[in-house]
């Protein structure tokens, strides 16, 4: 059984994944989510926990589900 905190980091990992694949910069993500870049970084880096409708929003942003991102699957395309 995975642990929460290896959850998150499957997590982080893959919206940053993601993020950089599209070139946003953590401003441009920020700026998208209405919320400032030290949140989103803090977000990314794991220091804080994003909250799930901010992730729904980076699922939708990126076509994917909350599920691939948190790891729960391998398959990124909804």
């Amino acid at each position: 059984m995975e642990t929460y905190q290896h959850t998150r980091e499957i997590m982080y990992q893959r919206i940053r994944m993601l993020r950089k694949r599209e070139h946003y910069t953590q401003t441009q993500m920020a700026l998208k989510l209405n919320i400032s870049r030290r949140t989103y970084a803090n977000y990314e880096r794991g220091v804080h926990a994003m909250p799930a409708e901010v992730l729904a929003v980076i699922a939708d942003m990126f076509g994917t589900s909350m599920d691939y991102l948190s790891g729960r699957t391998d398959k990124e395309l909804m």
